[in-house]
């Protein structure tokens, strides 16, 4: 692909993935991570893997995490900030759900990207601006991002312990998908589905110091050696920003772009109880009929051939020779014990770890309740406190003076 990806996020890169599929509940993974069989019909596997449910245990731990750090207070609030307030990203997402999305990246993904996108409509004065916004113009005001780990693609420290000079990440492109009645001609191949933006510092340009913001997309190119090519889609200067208005959010306080995954192992434990489950589920479904035993007698039962299949009913009947016998013996399968302890052990392991609020055995438990059996995770939570990021990150991208004490959203423990 023409788009590098930086070398800390390559090596990294499987274990994200690892974790958002257990966050979306194994959806278009279930394949790898349970295997065909040996010897294995195609059919048998397809309803095997069609069967194997996995249920939504990783979600609601990490969710649950998330509620236990969860107390926001506001203050200070910068006037640029108090303004969108309700709607801080564009989509009319309000802050305390956009932190607290951040709060669930942060424990899934170990670290995710906040940053701040300037206003994309400029006016000559403030007075046309105050105009804009009384009309509703909400691009003529900066809007927060929130950029997934796996998303930040690359990134240029000019040195260590600095600050980035250059991030790259990418977006999801809203005309990507288009209607079914809205068809792409035949002609022209359907467009990439990911744009790619640079936000980068410049010293010296035509336009003056301050930040480049470009965005890009690839197009299919046979010529090419990879069969894509760039193409510019954007491109904006912003004067006066001598800093990149986005912050590395980790629960370690992990370097830009590092950070260990917080909940990997527990996304293991989650993989081994899947794989079990399902194996226990073929083993279920292979064992439910009992099987038909004759004893006393040879060849075909009845007037029926060897190669004719017995067909018993409530109002079939089957003639024996005398002393013989015919009876339904259950399967006795040892192994199925083995399998059953084995989940129950894995299941008592995750809920060890992880607190679920209405999984749990038994009935839902109100907040008070989860907050009862705390003593153990609870130096695991005091091990992921932070806070969360300053408010002073949207005044610098809009000129706003920042208050003596930057707003800040505190995450403590209840």
């Amino acid at each position: 692909m023409p788009i590098s990806l930086h070398q800390a996020l390559a090596a990294l890169l499987p274990r994200p993935q690892l974790v958002q599929g257990c966050w979306h509940l194994l959806s278009g993974r279930r394949e790898h991570y349970l295997p065909r069989g040996e010897r294995e019909p195609e059919s048998a596997y397809r309803r095997r893997v069609e069967t194997a449910l996995p249920s939504g245990f990783f979600r609601d731990a990490l969710r649950t995490f998330a509620w236990m750090l969860a107390s926001s207070h506001w203050r200070d609030l910068p006037a640029s900030l108090q303004a969108v307030i309700s709607d801080v990203d564009g989509c009319g997402t309000d802050l305390g759900v956009f932190l607290e999305a951040a709060d669930l990246l942060v424990l899934r993904d170990g670290a995710a990207l906040v940053g701040v996108i300037p206003p994309v409509h400029l006016w000559p004065s403030e007075g046309d601006r105050q105009q804009a916004l009384r009309n509703g113009d909400r691009l003529s005001l900066p809007r927060l991002l929130l950029i997934e780990r796996g998303d930040v693609l690359h990134w240029h420290l000019p040195g260590n312990h600095a600050l980035p000079d250059a991030i790259t990440w990418r977006e999801r492109r809203p005309n990507a998908l288009k209607p079914a009645n809205q068809a792409a001609p035949p002609q022209e191949p359907p467009p990439h589905p990911w744009q790619y933006l640079t936000a980068s510092l410049v010293g010296d340009g035509p336009d003056g110091a301050g930040m480049d913001l470009s965005a890009e997309t690839l197009v299919a190119d046979p010529q090419a050696p990879s069969g894509w090519r760039k193409q510019r889609l954007d491109q904006r200067h912003y004067r006066g920003i001598n800093q990149l208005p986005a912050i590395w959010y980790a629960s370690h306080g992990a370097a830009f772009g590092e950070g260990e995954l917080p909940h990997l192992g527990l996304a293991h434990q989650y993989l081994n109880h899947f794989r079990c489950q399902s194996d226990y589920q073929e083993l279920l479904y292979r064992t439910a009929l009992p099987v038909g035993v004759r004893t006393g007698v040879a060849g075909p039962m009845g007037s029926s051939s060897a190669s004719e299949p017995v067909v018993l009913g409530p109002n079939s009947v089957i003639d024996l020779p005398e002393g013989a016998s015919f009876q339904f013996v259950e399967i006795q399968a040892r192994s199925l014990a083995e399998h059953r302890a084995w989940l129950e052990s894995l299941d008592q392991g995750m809920r060890r770890d992880a607190l679920i609020p209405a999984a749990a055995q038994g009935a839902p438990r109100t907040a008070m309740e989860i907050s009862w059996p705390l003593p153990r995770p609870m130096p695991c939570c005091r091990a992921r406190r932070y806070k969360r990021p300053r408010c002073s990150l949207l005044c610098c991208s809009t000129g706003a003076p920042s208050p003596v004490n930057s707003c800040q959203c505190r995450k403590e423990l209840p």
